[in-house]
């Protein structure tokens, strides 16, 4: 665990619920900036088979038999 950043109030008197909002947005920023640091993974790289294909053919309706056609 990592030493607490020192947090210095210059003016004013926070009550101790300020205190802590402000302790909470600090530790959440701090938290968005390392999550952030982290490189998100990357999908798969397509293969030229998966670019290049598609469908040949329309999928055979259900409702009619094969020979009705």
């Amino acid at each position: 665990m990592t030493d607490p950043l020192p947090i210095t109030v210059v003016a004013g008197s926070p009550t101790d619920e300020e205190a802590a909002a402000i302790a909470a947005l600090f530790s959440t920023l701090l938290l968005e900036q390392a999550v952030s640091a982290e490189p998100l993974p990357q999908p798969a790289a397509r293969t030229a088979w998966d670019r290049s294909r598609r469908a040949l053919r329309t999928p055979w309706p259900v409702e009619r038999d094969w020979r009705s056609r």
